[in-house]
């Protein structure tokens, strides 16, 4: 299907995705975004048209191949409200003094650079949601924003260029989940979060694997990152650098007699290394040390001396990966402490358009998380938002969190994230969701093969994904919802939509399901618990249209159309 539907088109540094139906013609168009060569160099990004189901890149003749951008996520939204798509491309600042640009509107079939529309406050901001924080037809974006300062920006679009609202803290944040999440009819916000790995970062692949990244900066020069834990009978290291030539076999030494292995992937009993061995000599090189310092305990060092960096200030990221059939137990790094992974995730309620956090007292910290990515979607059909929440360390994915809502934003931790838990596998990246079968639930899609900055290599090459279906055992009833709009944007990007049930209103928006790394389906869905029938349907379109449907039955997929 792939090459049938891209071609030979798939090569490249990718990133992320995102689909709109950017020229208003009926079917689904595709923006990839890709990197710039090491933060240095260029790469075509790619605008993929639909024709008749086969996918052809304009990008460079529509303007938007941005060569040098460091790209990440895209966003699709009306900034000027012309009933046309523009673009955000979400990026990471470049090392060198180059700025590309980061918004193109879409102007007279293609598209202009107007980042000035979108005045960010950091050269890096990898990615941006849609949500809308009040009630006009103009979007709010909200941004993640790289670097010392700020670690988001809140956007009014209601003029261009857009205006800053002082709405968010000063919290960094890995992802953000849209919604509204007690049913007053203002759309709140969740940030998934997590601290930053310390110098070594330990994850439990399960009671018999564990993997260790140690990221070597030059004040590690001359002082070593280590770690050690308990096992019985043989032991298997599998080493990597993050690059081709960072860690060869001649940088290893075992015991104290500083045995030097055949290779990277090693199977030791514990009498073949007794003892700790001294670093190498060569002083451009890393050492990994693995010993055995006492019965039954073994440790492994990562020693690094000033040379090795050139005089500059990049990491050097070393990981190992280890085995033991007999188990493994009291892991803990030696001297400097790993770091706590998990961090208060922060759900901000919607008060009158302004942000209050209410994470506490609301139970999203009940169980505490490592998190990298989020989504809301009512899970059981109770006519309330849920969350799931993907969790991982630095060096390896953790269990991941489903927070199930009680009807007034109110959550509880789901034992096993009810079956959606995940296996150990890699490094959580993201997380989608979409009714895949077609049964009203939706289901769930993660995909755990994370490669971005220390995570790159060993701690990341088992990743993959799990789908987890919905099974859904509730009953309740449900609805979901297509938007076609005619004035406004044919997806109906920045719409808002109002379901009443049972004298409950729930309100979604329209955002085309963007978030860090992944795009949800943008099919709008509605958990109408016991009812069988919503009773009232609201659409406050883009275009500042208000459209009302009546009575309307449940367990169906419905497609409104905006009124000419």
């Amino acid at each position: 299907m792939t090459a049938a539907v891209l071609g030979a088109q798939t090569g490249g540094d990718k990133h992320g995705a995102a689909w709109a139906d950017f020229d208003n013609d009926g079917d689904q168009d595709l923006a990839q975004l890709t990197g710039a060569i090491q933060g240095l160099g260029e790469e075509p990004k790619r605008l993929f048209v639909n024709d008749a189901g086969t996918l052809a890149d304009r990008a460079r003749s529509l303007g938007v191949d941005n060569l040098p951008g460091r790209t990440r996520m895209p966003l699709w939204v009306d900034l000027d409200g012309d009933g046309k798509l523009d673009l955000f491309q979400g990026a990471e600042a470049r090392h060198d003094a180059m700025t590309p640009p980061f918004f193109f509107a879409s102007q007279g079939g293609s598209f202009a650079d107007m980042t000035a529309w979108l005045p960010l406050l950091s050269r890096g901001a990898p990615f941006c949601v849609l949500t809308s924080l009040n009630d006009d037809p103009h979007p709010e974006i909200v941004c993640r924003l790289m670097g010392e300062g700020t670690p988001s920006q809140v956007f009014d679009t209601r003029t261009r260029p857009a205006q800053t609202l002082d709405l968010l803290p000063k919290t960094a944040f890995e992802d953000v989940a849209v919604g509204d999440f007690d049913n007053d009819g203002r759309i709140d916000l969740f940030l998934a979060r997590k601290n930053p790995g310390g110098p070594v970062s330990l994850a439990s692949g399960g009671r018999n694997v564990l993997t260790a990244q140690a990221e070597l900066l030059p004040k590690h020069a001359g002082k070593p990152l280590a770690f050690r834990f308990r096992a019985q009978g043989p032991v298997r290291f599998t080493l990597a650098g993050q690059h081709g030539g960072d860690l060869g076999a001649a940088d290893v030494r075992i015991g104290g007699a500083a045995t030097a292995p055949a290779g990277l992937d090693i199977t030791l009993a514990p009498e073949s290394a007794t003892g700790m061995p001294k670093p190498g000599a060569d002083p451009m090189r890393p050492s990994v040390l693995i010993g055995s310092p006492e019965a039954g305990v073994w440790q492994v060092e990562f020693h690094i001396r000033a040379e090795a960096f050139g005089g500059k200030k990049k990491p050097r990221n070393l990981s190992v990966r280890v085995q033991a059939d007999a188990g493994l137990d009291k892991v803990e790094s030696v001297g400097e402490a790993a770091a706590d992974e998990t961090a208060p995730q922060r759900l901000f309620m919607n008060r009158d358009g302004k942000l209050v956090e209410e994470g506490e007292n609301r139970g999203v910290n009940a169980r505490p998380v490592a998190a990298a990515n989020a989504v809301a979607v009512d899970f059981d059909n109770d006519m309330d938002l849920d969350l799931f929440v993907l969790g991982t360390n630095d060096a390896g994915k953790t269990e991941n969190l489903l927070l199930l809502n009680d009807g007034k934003g109110r959550f509880t931790p789901v034992r096993q994230a009810g079956g959606a838990a995940g296996g150990l596998y890699g490094v959580g990246d993201s997380v989608t969701t979409a009714d895949a079968d077609g049964d009203g639930c939706p289901d769930l899609l993660t995909a755990s093969g994370a490669s971005m900055g220390r995570s790159l290599g060993l701690p990341s090459d088992n990743g993959r994904y799990q789908v987890f279906r919905n099974l859904c055992a509730t009953g309740n009833h449900w609805l979901m919802i297509d938007l076609e709009g005619t004035r406004s944007n044919r997806d109906g990007i920045g719409a808002r939509v109002v379901v009443e049930a049972g004298g409950v209103k729930q309100t979604r928006l329209r955002d085309g399901g963007v978030h860090e790394r992944g795009q949800n389906h943008a099919r709008l869905h509605f958990g109408l618990g016991k009812h069988a029938k919503a009773d009232r349907i609201t659409v406050y379109w883009p275009s500042g249209q208000v459209q009302n449907l009546g009575s309307t039955g449940s367990n169906q997929v419905i497609r409104l159309k905006e009124p000419d």
